[in-house]
């Protein structure tokens, strides 16, 4: 183990170490010891109005997860439609098998499931891992009455209202287009699914009808992280469905090039239902969600311990793209879990490669 800052000696031969030399030295300066500087800085006036030796917040934009629908991808609902039938397929590794699998969140248990969809992962791994930006989440602001002037204009105002965000709103998100562009495809059946639900040409699950419950809508969490991505700093979430399918680039033509340039993003815009933010029940709602895809994550660490290893930060590069997530009630720490046969098989030496255990 490496020295620490605390541990680094003056070199003259004294006790003294670099760290109670640089608190003396700054301290001297009207700045504060740098060991205390956080408590300072929350605790007392810095009536000297010295520069401030707390580092400025370097929180990392996080993560973004997008919930995985359950649509009616029946065959029997699917043949309603022309456009859809693609869909019926028994071409397991295909594209329309794809989007049918993420759009129904219990399709492995309906029989249509793909190996390109794992069926106890909660959310869209390509909306996830193409996303690019994300603008609109609503800030929060407070509701007041200003009372008539008076006679010399005096005026007195209070809060008047609920400062929580449950109003309907539109956000945009862009994501990297990949080859084969199956975003737009993913959005455009969406799009079409949801419509089509409206006019009645497709239905819904019956228990969705029965409980009045919408099945195209999706629930996006927004998890922003510390430098180190280890901890959840702040969470926000909403509900929502697509607007858009931005299909009509795809079909432009410009002389001047051979490729569409138009078509290497994909920006779809959100229509969203509130807004919560660093509601502690958002952790338990998250990991309620990672759990209800995947029952054997449930429980404490121990608990997932008999299924899955927890992996170490040195182990994250191998083991990408193969995790799922669970966030610490307590600590807030993000923890990521691989399941136990893929781990030992991976690290065993048998496999270097984690696709082999697939």
């Amino acid at each position: 183990m490496g020295l620490t800052y605390n541990d680094l000696q003056i070199p003259d031969g004294t006790s003294q170490n670099i760290k109670d030399t640089l608190d003396d030295v700054f301290a001297r300066t009207g700045t504060g010891q740098l060991s205390t500087a956080m408590f300072d800085t929350v605790y007392g006036l810095n009536f000297r109005q010295q520069p401030n030796n707390v580092p400025i917040n370097k929180d990392q934009y996080g993560l973004t997860f997008f919930t995985r629908p359950q649509m009616n991808m029946m065959a029997e609902n699917l043949r309603q439609v022309r456009t859809f039938t693609p869909m019926v397929t028994t071409e397991a590794n295909s594209l329309p098998r794809l989007i049918r699998a993420l759009l129904d969140s219990d399709s492995e248990f309906r029989g249509h499931g793909t190996k390109l969809v794992d069926p106890y992962q909660a959310f869209i791994p390509i909306l996830t891992n193409q996303l690019e930006s994300m603008s609109g989440w609503p800030d929060i602001t407070l509701p007041t009455f200003t009372s008539k002037p008076g006679v010399q204009q005096e005026e007195f105002s209070y809060a008047d209202g609920i400062a929580k965000n449950y109003k309907s709103y539109d956000m945009r998100a862009n994501f990297r287009n990949i080859q084969g562009d199956p975003i737009t495809a993913l959005f455009l059946t969406w799009v079409y699914y949801a419509s089509l639900v409206a006019e009645g040409i497709l239905v819904p699950f019956p228990d969705f009808i029965i409980n009045n419950t919408v099945d195209y809508q999706t629930r996006i969490y927004r998890l922003v992280l510390d430098p180190s991505r280890e901890f959840v700093t702040n969470i926000a979430a909403t509900i929502a469905f697509p607007l858009d399918a931005p299909i009509g680039n795809k079909f432009n033509f410009d002389s001047d090039g051979p490729i569409n340039q138009g078509n290497n993003k994909v920006s779809v815009g959100f229509r969203c239902m509130g807004a919560e933010y660093n509601d502690p029940i958002l952790i338990y709602e998250f990991n309620k969600t990672v759990v209800r895809a995947n029952s054997n994550m449930t429980g404490t660490d121990s608990d997932r311990a008999r299924y899955f290893q927890r992996l170490q930060p040195a182990e994250y590069n191998l083991f990408n793209h193969r995790v799922y997530p669970y966030i610490n009630t307590d600590t807030y720490r993000l923890t990521w879990w691989v399941p136990l046969d893929e781990y030992n098989q991976v690290t065993t030496g048998s496999s270097n490669n984690p696709l082999d255990v697939l």
